[in-house]
């Protein structure tokens, strides 16, 4: 019989094994976020500026044989050089000066280095043989390029990489040997009720759905049992081997606690899956203020050196990881929470969370929904009809002029070129403020977004240098505002309204409004091989079916 395969992907491997340190939010959050729209159309202009030597986007896999399954670690290289000496190039673009770039980050240079070593493998590279391994980083507002390059030979990639997969093994060991036993539980599994009425032909048609890959849409009162008419087929199509993970999202936190009891009773019935519960950030954190950093939180301080471990005897000792569970493990091993919960989600069979966690584009679980990022999941959607308004809140986007003049104040003294950038965002602004009256709809705000797009340059550089950290908080919250406007400006089309609005307070903002979240929605539904929406309050259908989903 054919070996069952696990699978991770390089950039995976390497993010999880070799992180270390603290939690510290007082660093900019632009070198870890690569906006990833950004990042993709930057890289490809890089690419297309290089010669004929160089070979863009190129596959890697390598399978690495274990006793009872196929190790398979897979990427694509942003570019090979294919010279005298072949060099492995790994493009970042970050938001970031680049002159306060030393040295490649450890994890990116690691990613590089795992695919030098499985393209010497795919060409059959001799051990003596030298390969170079290539930095490229591009700041995404100014296009500055800075590189950095490394040689090693083959040999000492090899030593390198079959280290990293070394320290990985146990992980995969794990995997392997807990979705046996999954599977296994599943088949015999039996729906835990007497069958109210249609509840048969519900569940029934949910299976269906999943086998053939689509959405579907139940319209369904209260007390029908929709949420066990939905889990039970799901779990029943992953037995199958339709999906590998459910994703039941919520916008409530009862209605999480109920599908909690739902998979409850079925592992009762036999049943063996991990499932884990991610409540919100601020609910989770044991501080008396949030303030992620090894200065105030203990919990910080370290967090990376030892979640891993935390993570593994969670896994290996418990299988409901509810917010109680999280919190007694995270008090026993100093480490956080709400961190700790997300890196659960990645080894549990089922995750309950809350509607942000998949669709917002700034809070969605990039390890699984990121760019790129493709996997067997399941998405069962409960009380569906909020997902439209929500959807409007997570694609819409506005600024506030008066945040500029507040902004401005604070760091008049000593910035002259953020002073600048800020009063010429603030004089575009005042001459929409002046056309407005009461609301105004707007064609375009180009000319505001190309001044947005200078002032983030300036606004990084002075939250890297800013010592006090008042002033920087509130214009890290500042920058982020500004950088969403943009990423929802890069996205809008025909869906979205743009407009201007004086409140009562005067106060002017300028909006970008998603009318229609449907595109927005279906790009994260895609990841899905089956989305499952359900709601007591689904009518009219078609209304719903043309907000919620473009298919």
């Amino acid at each position: 019989m054919e070996k069952p395969v696990i699978r991770i992907s390089v950039r995976n491997l390497v993010e999880f094994i070799l992180r270390s340190g603290d939690i510290d939010n007082r660093r900019s959050r632009a070198m870890q976020a690569e906006a990833m729209q950004e990042g993709s159309r930057i890289h490809r202009k890089i690419q297309r500026r290089m010669g004929a030597s160089y070979h863009t986007e190129v596959p890697l896999k390598i399978e690495i044989p274990r006793k009872n399954y196929q190790f398979v670690i897979e990427g694509r290289a942003d570019g090979i050089i294919k010279e005298e000496m072949i060099t492995i190039d790994e493009i970042k673009g970050i938001y970031m000066d680049l002159s306060y770039l030393e040295e490649p980050v450890g994890v990116h240079l690691a990613q590089a280095k795992c695919y030098a070593y499985m393209y010497a493998q795919q060409e059959s590279f001799a051990p003596d043989v030298k390969m170079g391994v290539q930095m490229t980083y591009c700041n995404l507002d100014t296009e500055e390029i800075r590189r950095f390059v490394k040689q090693y030979t083959v040999r000492e990639l090899e030593n390198w990489f079959l280290g990293i997969v070394a320290e990985y093994e146990k992980w995969a060991d794990f995997q392997y040997q807990w979705r046996c036993k999954r599977q296994a539980s599943i088949q015999k599994l039996e729906f835990p009720f007497d069958y109210r009425e249609g509840q048969k032909e519900l569940a029934a048609d949910v299976y269906r759905t999943i086998y053939r890959r689509k959405n579907l849409f139940i319209q369904a009162p209260t007390g029908t049992g929709k949420t066990m008419s939905t889990i039970y087929p799901s779990v029943r199509a992953v037995g199958e081997g339709l999906a590998e993970k459910i994703f039941y999202l919520t916008a409530k936190s009862i209605t999480a606690t109920v599908a909690l009891d739902a998979f409850r009773i079925l592992g009762g019935k036999g049943y063996q899956a991990k499932t884990v519960l991610i409540t919100a950030k601020e609910k989770m954190c044991v501080c008396e203020e949030m303030d992620c950093n090894p200065q105030n939180c203990p919990y910080a301080e370290g967090h990376f050196d030892r979640v891993n471990d935390a993570v593994y005897e969670l896994l290996t000792s418990t299988d409901e990881m509810s917010r109680e569970v999280l919190e007694e493990q995270a008090r026993k091993w100093n480490v956080c929470p709400f961190e700790m919960a997300l890196d659960v989600s990645q080894w549990v069979d089922a995750v309950i969370c809350d509607y942000n966690y998949v669709f917002d584009p700034n809070a969605h679980l990039k390890r699984f929904f990121g760019d790129g990022v493709k996997g067997e999941y399941l998405f069962l959607i409960d009380e569906a009809h909020n997902l439209v308004e929500r959807g409007r809140t997570m694609y819409s986007s506005s600024i506030c002029k008066e945040d500029f003049l507040k902004i401005k104040k604070l760091v008049k003294y000593g910035e002259p070129k953020l002073v600048s950038a800020l009063e010429s965002c603030n004089k575009q602004l005042l001459e929409l403020k002046r056309e407005c009256d009461g609301c105004q709809i707007l064609n375009s705000v180009s000319h505001v977004y190309i001044k947005l797009l200078s002032l983030m340059t300036k606004l990084e550089e002075f939250i890297e240098e800013c010592k006090d950290e008042v002033i920087r908080k509130e214009v890290l919250e500042f920058y982020f505002g500004i950088r969403n406007f943009i990423y929802i400006h890069d996205r809008q089309d025909e869906n979205y309204l743009i407009y201007s609005e004086l409140s009562e307070e005067g106060k002017f903002y300028l909006h970008l409004f998603c009318v229609n979240p449907a595109g927005c929605l279906q790009e994260y539904m895609g990841k899905a091989n089956s989305t499952i929406l359900f709601s007591a309050t689904f009518l009219p259908i078609n209304y719903y079916k043309k907000l919620l989903s473009t298919t």
